[in-house]
């Protein structure tokens, strides 16, 4: 009996193998815990979940359509998913609901990779999940929505301790990490978005090789703490904010460039922690109407350290606006 589990937990299962199930749903149903599920090339319909281990690859040009209704894939109350290669697409429009092409629930252990999610009110979102890796996918939000009303591309909510990297992320709202520790962004994209990369009430993040271009914001630390943000590259159009610290404390940021922004990096009120610093290092600031621009109390502007930093083009290298407007 020991052997037969064994077996069928290794099973590769395709869409063959189940030619008299009607939905893919059917098909996940079906599958031991442990297994592969092949998807074909086709249409699919949404929605699915899966709550048991599974790796679902889809070959190329498999298609999970989600009709407009609710999340078009939930992973839930489980570890050790791997869910790769997907087309997923029209998810609901319910914005309190938070309708995601993938919504993740209190998942561990497992890997979102190599999808491409579009015309999705939410892209992938998060809820309690731990030790994931979100790598590799394309995302765009629903198409025909305001900024206001679209969601965000990927969501992290009270989830710690991931991985999101090598995504390319365009035309969408948010990449958003809220009361979520210890999350390495690393190699991402973003593109004609709201924020390129938003930390909220979260410590112990990292932002790692990342390219912003024309967004409203690239980076955005809002009460966020521990923070470490190198190697990274935002670019404007001239009318848009490059990096933005509110109230955010123990940040080292290095080895960047910020140009062609409104603003290239806003200081607001920080370092808030008492006896903390911010640190500057290595950041060329090009082609800027303000290079720097700071709202700090006398006590904060100590504690804000700048080295290495490059001025070009600007139109104005530094303004401190409590200074600007005693």
């Amino acid at each position: 009996m020991k052997k037969i589990a064994v077996f069928l937990a290794a099973f590769i299962i395709s869409l063959s193998s189940y030619s008299k199930a009607n939905t893919l749903q059917a098909m996940i149903d079906k599958a031991q815990p442990g297994s592969t599920i092949n998807i074909k090339k086709g249409m699919y319909k949404g929605a699915i979940t899966i709550n048991k281990p599974l790796k679902v690859i889809c070959q190329k040009g498999a298609v999970i359509d989600g009709q407009a209704k609710d999340d078009v894939v939930t992973i839930k109350n489980t570890k050790n998913v791997i869910f790769q290669g997907c087309i997923i697409q029209n998810s609901g429009t319910h914005g309190w609901k938070m309708d995601s092409g993938i919504k993740l629930i209190k998942v561990k252990d497992s890997v979102i990779k190599n999808n491409k999610i579009i015309n999705c009110l939410y892209g992938i979102v998060a809820k309690t999940a731990k030790k994931v890796k979100i790598i590799g996918n394309e995302i765009a939000s629903k198409e025909g929505y305001t900024e206001g009303a679209m969601g965000d591309a990927i969501r992290l909510w009270w989830s710690p301790d991931n991985l999101v990297k090598d995504n390319y992320i365009h035309n969408s709202r948010d990449v958003t990490s809220m009361f979520s520790n210890s999350v390495v962004f690393e190699n991402n994209r973003v593109e004609n978005s709201h924020i390129g990369t938003m930390i909220v009430n979260s410590n112990k993040n990292k932002i790692i090789g990342f390219k912003s271009k024309n967004n409203e914001v690239g980076i955005l630390l809002n009460s966020a703490h521990d923070t470490t943000i190198r190697d990274f590259n935002v670019k404007g159009s001239n009318k848009y904010r490059g990096v933005v610290f509110i109230e955010a404390s123990n940040t080292h940021i290095s080895n960047g460039l910020i140009e062609h922004c409104t603003k290239g990096l806003v200081i607001n009120l920080s370092p808030v922690k008492v006896g903390t610093k911010n640190y500057f290092n290595n950041i060329k600031i090009v082609g800027n109407r303000i290079g720097i621009y700071t709202h700090t109390t006398a006590k904060q502007r100590k504690r804000n350290v700048f080295k290495n930093i490059v001025y070009k083009s600007n139109k104005t290298n530094f303004m401190d606006e409590l200074k600007t407007h005693k």
